[in-house]
C-alpha cells in the first residue's frame, strides 16, 4: 500500500489523514486528525495546503457551486437578512428537510458565505450578501446560471477539448440560445444574470462617454435594457431602442421600465434587421458568443442600419482575453458557444471590425476587463451587402 492517503470527510470541520509505514517488515498505520482548512478550492495558497490532496479539493469545487445555487433558489440569504437563524428555523421557513439543510448550511459556512454563531445558528457574511436579490450588487442569478445551466454543459467538456466543438450542443442537442428559448425559467435566469454582470459597465459607460448631441441609442442584443437604462438614467434627454429576441423583449417590456416611454423594446433577428433609428449603436458581450461569420453578419446588419443616419457611430464592448489568467473564461466560452467561437484580443477585435467594414476611432478600458471601441463605417468598405436569411 503506497504512502499517505486521505480517509477524511470532505465538508467536515476536521479531516483524518492516515500514513502507512513499514518497519521490520510490518506495516503500521498512524491516523491523526487535523483541522480541515482547505476544503474549498482556492482559499489557501499552494504552500498552505494540508495533507489532503489538492486535486481532490479542486474536484470537490462543484459541491460548493451547487450548494450556492440551491441556497439562492431557496432564498436562504433573504431569510437571514434580518439576522441569524437556527438551521431548524430555516428548514421550517424554507420548507426543507432539517438534516439535509443543516449539511448544506455547514458547507456554505466552510465556503465563507455563512458563519456559525454561538447558539448553533447561522449568519450571512458580507461575501454571501450578494446572493440576496435585493442587494445593490446582487449576483444571485449569475450564481444560479453558472452552477446550473453552465455547469450542466460542462458534462460535455471532453467533446470540446477533443474536437473544439460546443459541449453545450453535445449535452443538450441544441445551441445555448435555442435551449434558452425552449426553457423560460432558464432564459429568465440567463437574462437576469446578464443584467447583473452588466451593471458596472453600464455605470461606467453612462458616466464616462460623451453623449452630447446624441438623440437615440440603439442597444443590439440589449436583453432587459440594463445597459440602455443606465445610459438613459444618466442622460434624460436621450431615447433608446433595445433590440433582442422576441421572448426577451416581451418579458422586458412587461413591467413598466424606469425610463418610461423613452425606451422601446424591439424584437428582431439581429443578424438581418437592425432598426435604422439611432445615431449611436451599442453592442455589448454579443459578438464573442458567435463564430466569425456570424459576427461579421451582425456587424454588417448594424452598418446597414447606420447608413440611414449620417454621422452615427457604433460602440462595441467586449472583454479582452489577453493572457493565461483568462483561460477559464475562454474555456467556458468554447464549451457554451458554437464551434469556432473565441474570445478577443484587441488585435483580433480590430481585424474583425475591419472585415465588417468599420474603422475604430478610439479604444478605452471599461470595468471587468472590457474594452470600448468607438467605430465608424470605413470609407473604403463600399456598399453594404443585402441581408441574407438567418439560416443562409
Amino acid at each position: 500500500m503506497p504512502g499517505g492517503f486521505p480517509t477524511g470527510r470532505v465538508g467536515s470541520q476536521r479531516v483524518e489523514c492516515s500514513q502507512v509505514s513499514t518497519e521490520g517488515g510490518v506495516q503500521h498505520m498512524e491516523t491523526r486528525t487535523e483541522p480541515n482548512q482547505a476544503i474549498v478550492p482556492g482559499l489557501l495558497s499552494e504552500g498552505e495546503q494540508p495533507d489532503f490532496p489538492r486535486v481532490l479539493m479542486l474536484a470537490a469545487g462543484g459541491t460548493i457551486a451547487r450548494a450556492l445555487a440551491v441556497a439562492a433558489r431557496l432564498r436562504i440569504p433573504e431569510l437571514l437578512a434580518a439576522g441569524p437563524l437556527s438551521s431548524g428555523e430555516l428548514a421550517k421557513r424554507a420548507e426543507c428537510h432539517p438534516e439535509a439543510l443543516d449539511r448544506l448550511l455547514g458547507t456554505l459556512a466552510l465556503a465563507g458565505v455563512l458563519t456559525r454563531v454561538a447558539d448553533g445558528g447561522y449568519r450571512l457574511t458580507d461575501a454571501g450578501a450578494v446572493l440576496r436579490s435585493d442587494h445593490p450588487a446582487s449576483l444571485r442569478n449569475t450564481v444560479m446560471l453558472l452552477a446550473e445551466t453552465y455547469d450542466d454543459a460542462f458534462r460535455g467538456l471532453l467533446t470540446t477539448v477533443t474536437s473544439g466543438e460546443s459541449a453545450f450542443r453535445e449535452v443538450f442537442g441544441v445551441s445555448l440560445y435555442e435551449h434558452l428559448a425552449a426553457n423560460p425559467e432558464e432564459e429568465r435566469v440567463f437574462d437576469a444574470a446578464m443584467a447583473e454582470m452588466c451593471r458596472p459597465v453600464a455605470a461606467e459607460l453612462a458616466g464616462g462617454y460623451d453623449f452630447s448631441g446624441v438623440r437615440t441609442v440603439v442597444d443590439v442584443g440589449g436583453g432587459d435594457g440594463t445597459l440602455l437604462g443606465g445610459i438613459l438614467r444618466e442622460h434624460p434627454e436621450l431615447r433608446g431602442v433595445c433590440v433582442d429576441r422576441p421572448s426577451v423583449c416581451e418579458r422586458a417590456a412587461a413591467p413598466p421600465h424606469p425610463a418610461g416611454d423613452r425606451i422601446v423594446f424591439r424584437p428582431a433577428d439581429i443578424f438581418t434587421e437592425i432598426p435604422a433609428a439611432g445615431d449611436r449603436y451599442v453592442i455589448k458581450n454579443v459578438l464573442h458568443d458567435w463564430p466569425t461569420e456570424w459576427q461579421v453578419r451582425v456587424l454588417t446588419a448594424i452598418r446597414r442600419a447606420m447608413a440611414a443616419t449620417p454621422g452615427s457611430r457604433l460602440l462595441v464592448i467586449e472583454p479582452m482575453l489577453e493572457d493565461e489568467i483568462d483561460a477559464p473564461h475562454a474555456l467556458t466560452q468554447m464549451v457554451l458557444c458554437e464551434g469556432g467561437t473565441r474570445g478577443f484580443s484587441e488585435a483580433g477585435m480590430r481585424r474583425l471590425l475591419a472585415a465588417a467594414g468599420f474603422t475604430p476611432l478610439s479604444a478605452g478600458a471599461l470595468a471587468g476587463d472590457h474594452r470600448l471601441f468607438e467605430c465608424v463605417p470605413s470609407a473604403e468598405a463600399g456598399p453594404v451587402p443585402e441581408a441574407r436569411p438567418a439560416g443562409g
